[in-house]
């Protein structure tokens, strides 16, 4: 009996767990790198031997966070802003998903 409980219990966190997952994918050519993810989450940039870890969330409808060593900026659709070493620009935000490229500041 104790071990369908536990069975139970772990079915529930891999369901509630697939409910809040994130998904992103990124490619860097030539310095820039392009960036797009469904969830809030963090994102390792790596542009060359430079890396910076770069949160982006919270996601609204029209603006997005992202932050980086201390700096944030909120920013809509076109927007840029230099946060932690990076400069960031938002080509999209649909739902939770961002669109965004990212280079070297």
């Amino acid at each position: 009996m104790r071990a369908r409980a536990v069975a139970a219990v772990l079915l529930t966190l891999l369901v509630l767990a697939s409910c809040t997952a994130t998904s992103r994918s990124s490619r860097c050519t030539n310095g820039v790198c392009t960036v797009a993810l469904s969830g809030e989450q963090t994102v390792e940039i790596e542009i060359g031997s430079f890396e910076r870890d770069l949160r982006v969330g919270p996601i609204g409808p029209d603006a997005v966070t992202v932050s980086a060593r201390g700096d944030a900026a909120e920013l809509g659709v076109g927007d840029s802003a230099q946060v932690g070493g990076l400069l960031v620009r938002v080509d999209s935000i649909s739902g939770q998903d961002v669109g965004m490229q990212v280079r070297r500041s």
